[in-house]
């Protein structure tokens, strides 16, 4: 995958892409789906939820994500 790939692939999913429990998944016809790791754990988070996730309530940046917002404020 290149790196514009990456980076559109990132957007279509939102919040999945950029989270600690977003997981893509990628199945033998090429197809990219996006598993919600929190689900296994809390069953009020769909295990494949709808795509772009924008707002989501359990969800909690990467390391870099986290230490960007905090070097902009």
């Amino acid at each position: 995958m290149t790196t514009a790939e990456a980076s559109l692939e990132a957007r279509r999913a939102g919040l999945c892409a950029r989270g600690r429990h977003g997981r893509a998944i990628t199945s033998s016809r090429g197809s990219t789906f996006w598993r919600c790791e929190r689900s296994a754990r809390e069953p009020d988070y769909p295990k494949y939820p709808p795509l772009p996730m924008l707002v989501c309530e359990g969800h909690e940046p990467l390391d870099d994500e986290a230490s960007d917002a905090r070097n902009r404020a």
